[in-house]
């Protein structure tokens, strides 16, 4: 029957009648997918879908959606019938994705997506020219393609295939996550289940996390309607696990986020509390030598003897390192609580730089110079750790 399928001098009534009962033969059948796979069966059913029209087409896919099938549930028929180094492989490959990209017919996109799918565990983590196809039919106005791509891709992304990481950062790339929330707010309800156990997937690898909950994921998954999970048990455990999941990194985000703005908020009041005061100090200090200076012409033993005391330099760098002392504990005990970061460090940095090379006085920069130690130290010491674990 294959001969006879590819050979010109058969009519194209023959070659109907052959392909019919190639697809029955095929059904559930590993042994005769396996011998249409060791003939030339594969290539010439490429050919035929590239060359050929109506029901002999679509016939012809469904062959291979029939063979891919079996190659789904059968591991070493799929390892041995489909491998990367295979012509005929490719060749059926290359004709299923010129089907889902170019031929807007849902008779024969559908089987060909169903196709792909059950060939997920074949390709590999380089090929994802397969997966851009699938993602572009997400958005598909026909609601079966846009749900047989979201159940091929779940195929890719499932914790069935080694590579789902692999697979799910290229739909992240191909911005499916965007056509999976239009199909759940807009697309029809047969849909959801298997947009939603999509959803779940991609949520397992922490990197899209972000993605999915400022695309609004988690809300979805929240307000899901209960009998959705009871209808579907692949969502029964699945939901409320990526639920707890996208909360606890959108809390560990939150936390972040609130201990970095409290480190900047506290270390800017800090520093300006300093500045402020150091600032208050210096016009004290012309303030009062003015006066110390009309004394001092006036009556020099007077005016020295009458020295206000908070112009005694003593006084001035006492207060000045108490000061500076007290921020330097107290930042290094709030950076030891808080997460630590660069930004606020340089930034106090440069502040203590500016007014330590104005006051010009040795005691004052040791303070502040402790004050930086501190900080870079702190920063230093969680890149370390950071480094550590990432080993």
């Amino acid at each position: 029957m294959v001969i006879l399928l590819s050979s010109e001098q058969s009519t194209l009534e023959l070659k109907i009648s052959c392909s019919k009962a190639l697809w029955k033969l095929a059904q559930g059948s590993v042994s005769n997918c396996r011998t249409l796979t060791e003939t030339k069966g594969m290539l010439c059913l490429a050919t035929l879908v590239a060359k050929e029209q109506g029901e002999l087409r679509y016939n012809c896919i469904m062959i291979i959606k029939e063979i891919t099938s079996i190659a789904e549930s059968d591991d070493g028929f799929r390892r041995s019938a489909f491998t990367s180094s295979s012509p005929a492989a490719k060749a059926v490959v290359d004709e299923l994705l010129r089907v889902i990209k170019e031929l807007d017919d849902t008779k024969l996109r559908v089987p060909a997506i169903k196709s792909i799918g059950s060939l997920a565990r074949s390709f590999s983590a380089k090929q994802s020219r397969v997966i851009g196809p699938l993602v572009a039919r997400l958005g598909n106005t026909d609601q079966d393609v846009a749900m047989e791509a979201a159940i091929a891709l779940k195929n890719f992304v499932s914790t069935g295939n080694y590579l789902c990481s692999e697979h799910s950062k290229s739909i992240i790339e191909f911005e499916g996550v965007p056509l999976l929330m239009k199909l759940l707010n807009s697309g029809d309800k047969s849909t959801h289940p298997h947009v939603l156990a999509l959803i779940c997937y991609l949520a397992q690898h922490d990197s899209n996390s972000n993605v999915l909950i400022k695309a609004g994921a988690l809300t979805a998954l929240q307000t899901i309607d209960p009998k959705v999970n009871i209808e579907y048990t692949e969502l029964e455990t699945l939901v409320p696990s990526t639920i707890s999941k996208l909360q606890s990194y959108l809390t560990v985000e939150q936390q972040q986020t609130e201990s970095s703005t409290g480190i900047i908020q506290f270390i800017t009041e800090q520093s300006k509390a300093v500045v402020d005061t150091i600032g208050g100090r210096l016009k004290l200090l012309y303030k009062g030598l003015t006066v110390y200076l009309l004394r001092l012409v006036k009556n020099p033993r007077k005016g020295i003897l009458g020295a206000i005391p908070p112009l005694k330099k003593t006084r001035i760098q006492q207060f000045l390192k108490a000061k500076c002392m007290e921020l330097a504990l107290m930042s290094v005990y709030y950076l030891k609580k808080r997460l630590a970061i660069e930004e606020p460090a340089q930034k106090l940095r440069l502040v203590v730089r500016k007014f330590v090379k104005l006051l010009e006085k040795k005691e004052i920069r040791r303070n502040f110079g402790y004050i930086i130690h501190k900080l870079n130290e702190n920063v230093l010491s969680k890149k370390k750790k950071k480094k550590k674990k990432e080993e």
